[in-house]
């Protein structure tokens, strides 16, 4: 049941513009993009059962406010805040943190200080995965699909559902 959920979702995403040129606008891009980040919730189990998901954006904000959106929708009668961060260190105590491209320049930094934390990051950044991120966005034939390092996230003490991993592209073991 859960998977037929999530491939609704996604659906209602891919009609929704994914499968659009990559030419869209940067707010639609990000709009898809927030899509993705509000079901990971749903999808990826945190060591410790919160009451509440706090997102931080590390950097300049690519969504223009639009993860704010995520504060108005409860997910599983859990409330999500979203804030703007800009340290490593303050993105410690997050549930999750989106990397912006405005610190391609701090990427190892960043993720060597949220190592073996339960923080998961997500990012836009060009082989974010393979410097040892967890969620990366990439565009493949025209579509935005999301690569899952698997030993990052064990590492993190994260667990991604068989279902989220059966569509995303996997890296590591």
């Amino acid at each position: 049941m859960e998977l037929d959920v999530l491939k609704r979702i996604l659906a209602i995403v891919l009609v929704g513009g994914v499968l659009a040129p990559l030419a869209w606008p940067a707010s639609r891009e990000y709009e898809i993009k927030a899509a993705f980040i509000y079901n990971f919730l749903r999808y990826i189990e945190w060591p410790s059962n919160k009451s509440a998901y706090t997102v931080g954006i590390l950097g300049e904000d690519p969504f223009d406010g639009g993860l704010e959106q995520f504060q108005r929708k409860p997910l599983a009668g859990k409330t999500i805040s979203v804030r703007a961060i800009k340290t490593a260190k303050e993105a410690r105590g997050l549930d999750v943190v989106f990397i912006s491209s405005t610190e391609a320049d701090k990427l190892d930094g960043t993720l060597a200080a949220l190592k073996g934390t339960p923080v998961l990051t997500i990012s836009d950044l060009p082989s974010f995965v393979d410097h040892g991120g967890q969620i990366g966005f990439t565009a493949e034939r025209n579509r935005i699909r999301f690569i899952v390092n698997t030993e990052a996230l064990a590492a993190a003490d994260l667990k991604a559902s068989s279902n989220l991993l059966k569509l995303a592209i996997l890296k590591g073991s």
